[in-house]
This record gives structure tokens, sequence and C-alpha cells, in this order.
């Protein structure tokens, strides 16, 4: 009989060697995949702290026995919070004005500390828009993930006009905005003077932009129907030209920004000709244009 042959296991191959550019692939895969787990971690890790701060502040004000406002003040600051960890800070897309307007309605439209989209609800904004003097209203809408667009609609108003001792409120035109009261108004600049409304809208919308001058106006009295001296708080006294002024009220900023022009004791600036400027020192101040005495503020002023 044939012995019978008995099925032995075959040891397993030896392992082949591992080509270098293999072995480098395969570790720089590892390594990828390391790094993503250590970024996933580090963003949960974040997202859960910010969670954590958010309730900590909610269980802080009801421990304190805040109010229910207080409570939802907590809940929106966390939430503020969350998103403006994973990255979404709020922007701003204002609209309706330009300028140095745009940059007024941004500086106030967010609440204090406050960055995301999460932590300003409309109404907040809206509010804090308005409070503004010269915003008429304001239209407020979130757009996800993180832009809020403000739609701000001005007031018609541009001016106080003063004549004969009397002040009223005039729009663009140069017109008298009937039913206006004067105390609502009490931001806007002064013009003083016979002709000085239909003449006034372009020295007053160029002053808008040029803060250091419109921080300092008293006033804008006409002079013979037909240029301006430009009067300051300080009691100094700038004559602009005929025509130009606008360019000149623009140089005299730059002016000031670079020499402090307007800080120094001056009585005069002539700026009547251009590339010269003439200054009198305030030896004896010559007798001021009569300025009628400033209403009393009834909003936001």
């Amino acid at each position: 009989m044939a012995p019978v042959k008995r099925n032995r296991r075959r040891p397993p191959p030896p392992p082949q060697k591992m080509s270098r550019l293999a072995r480098i692939k395969l570790e720089g895969g590892a390594q990828w995949q390391a790094m993503a787990r250590r970024k996933d971690r580090q963003r949960g890790t974040t997202f859960y702290g910010a969670l954590l701060i958010g309730g900590a502040a909610l269980a802080g004000a009801a421990w304190i026995g805040g109010s229910l406002f207080d409570v939802r003040e907590a809940m929106t600051y966390g939430a503020d919070g969350m998103a403006s960890a994973v990255g979404l800070d709020a922007t701003l897309d204002v609209r309706g004005v330009e300028g140095q307007r745009k940059r007024e309605v941004e500086a106030v439209a967010l609440p204090p500390g406050r960055r995301s989209i999460m932590g300003a609800s409309p109404d907040a904004v809206k509010a804090n828009v308005e409070s503004l003097d010269w915003v008429e209203s304001a239209e407020v809408a979130r757009l996800w993930p993180a832009t809020i667009r403000i739609v701000v609609e001005r007031r018609d108003a541009l001016a106080l006009w003063q004549e004969d001792r009397q002040l009223t409120v005039i729009d663009h035109a140069g017109e008298r905005v009937h039913g206006a009261r004067v105390a609502d108004y009490a931001y806007l600049p002064r013009i003083v003077g016979p002709g000085a409304g239909a003449a006034a809208e372009p020295v007053v919308t160029a002053i808008e932009e040029l803060p250091e001058l419109r921080a300092r106006l008293a006033a804008f009295v006409r002079v013979g129907e037909r240029r301006w001296n430009m009067h300051l708080k300080s009691g100094m006294v700038v004559m602009l030209p005929e025509t130009g002024e606008v360019a000149a009220l623009q140089r005299l900023e730059a002016l000031h920004r670079t020499h402090r022009m307007l800080d120094r004791p001056y009585a005069h600036l002539d700026v009547r000709e251009a590339g010269r400027i003439v200054a009198q020192p305030r030896n004896v101040l010559p007798t001021a244009a009569q300025v009628a005495p400033a209403p009393t503020p009834a909003r936001g002023a």
C-alpha cells in the first residue's frame, strides 16, 4: 500500500522589501492623517470651550438672581462667542451713505463687545444706527453666514439758517423745512446772513468729510451774498474765496493735520488765494458776527 501524503502548511512567504518611495508615501499619509485628527480635536476644543463659556455666563446670571433680560444677554453673549470662535465675525454692508458718514455708522452699529452675526440682533443694530442725529431711519438684515446689511436713510435737513436772529431748518435746496423744530436739529451746521440758504449746500456738504473743521465750526457767515467767512468756536475767522471754497476747505483741513493751524492763536486766516495763506495774530479780536444762541438738543445730542 502506498503511503498517505499529508498536507503540510506552507510557511508564509517572506515579506518583500518595500521600496524607499513607497515607504515615504506611506509615512507621509500617516502624518497627514495625524495632523487632520489634531485639527479636528482643536476645532472641537474651541467650540466646546466657547459653549462652556456661554453656559457658564448663563448659569452665572441665573445664580446671581438676574432678570430674564440678564439671562437673555448671557445667552446672546455666549452665542456671539461661539460664532466668533468658528470664524463668523460680522461684515458690515452699509448702503445709502459714503465716506465719513459711512464710517460713523460702522462705528456704532454693533453693540459693545459683539463681533459676530449671532451676537447682534437686527433690532439692536437698527436702534444704534438711528441714534445718530442725522439718520432718519435704518433697515437692517442679517445675511448668513456673516454679513449684516444696513440701509440708511438720511434726514432731509441740511443746516440751520439764521436770518435776523431767527433760526429755521433748511434742506439741500435751501428751502425751509416746514414743521421742523429747530431743537430737533441742533447738531446741524449754522449758516448766517441774507442769501445764505441758497448757497449753503456746497460748503455744508464738504465739511461733513472734514472732521477737524466740523468739530471746530461755529457758523458759516455769508459776506455780501458772494462768499463765506467760517467762524470757529475759538473765535478765529477763516476767510474763504468766492469760488473754489470747497478746495480751500480741503486745503485748510490738510494744513491743520500737518501744522495744527486751527489751534494757533490767530484772529484771521485768509485762504482766498490758492497756494497762499495769510494769518493775522490774535492781538485784538474783531467783532464777531452775531450768532443766535444754540437751541437745546432734543434728540441724540
